[in-house]
């Protein structure tokens, strides 16, 4: 999931973690990992991928990019397993045991679709590319705020359910939010909750009101 975000809550007696799986893939001057599946490098293996051609063209899986360090898992020289980046959500995980607690699969890109701030061009490659998460008490409960650097935008979910998220909204920022901050309303100069987002495209930081 390689996750570029983390963050800690605690509710009910119970200890969590949230992470925002944005797949960064490793790129160096020596070393790139990312390879698409309809590239000549990405040999399927026809036991496992019967329709392989048909996989891989552009309109199918050809354009998803996965990663070029894993899948073979006999070394054969073709890939058995496919392994794209990210995840394009988050994770809650039990604290104390580090055990999957929840992830929206395709939920919170759909949410994102629905807002009209989807950036189709990234379907490709890992999505809405979740970059950052903090969690804030409004309202008596815990509130989540992820940031999505593709989408220009932040999802927003209750956290009183850590199994079950409910979805907020999707709340429209910058252009490429980096940074998240809560600041609770006892520190806050005016006494209520302030939400901050520092925004990497246009250079903007942005003060909300939950």
């Amino acid at each position: 999931y390689m996750p570029d975000g983390i963050t800690y809550f605690s509710w009910n007696g119970k200890s969590n973690l949230i992470t925002a799986n944005e797949g960064d893939a490793r790129e160096y001057s020596t070393f790139a990992e990312e390879a698409r599946i309809g590239s000549k490098s990405v040999v399927l293996d026809p036991t496992i991928f019967p329709d392989a051609a048909n996989l891989k063209k552009d309109e199918i899986l050809g354009r998803l990019k996965i990663t070029n360090t894993l899948g073979d898992t006999d070394s054969d020289g073709d890939y058995d397993v496919l392994y794209g980046f990210g995840g394009r959500g988050f994770s809650v995980i039990d604290a104390s045991n580090f055990q999957l607690v929840f992830e929206p699969g395709k939920a919170l890109e759909e949410e994102v679709v629905k807002a009209g701030s989807y950036d189709d061009d990234r379907s490709d490659d890992k999505g809405v590319e979740p970059e950052n998460v903090t969690i804030g008490m409004v309202n008596g409960r815990p509130i989540a705020f992820i940031a999505l650097e593709r989408a220009n935008a932040v999802a927003i979910y209750d956290m009183s359910n850590p199994a079950s998220p409910q979805f907020i909204k999707i709340l429209k920022t910058g252009a490429g939010p980096e940074g998240v901050l809560f600041v609770a309303a006892d520190k806050s100069p005016n006494g209520k909750s302030l939400f901050i987002t520092s925004n990497e495209v246009d250079g903007t930081v942005r003060f909300y009101q939950p």
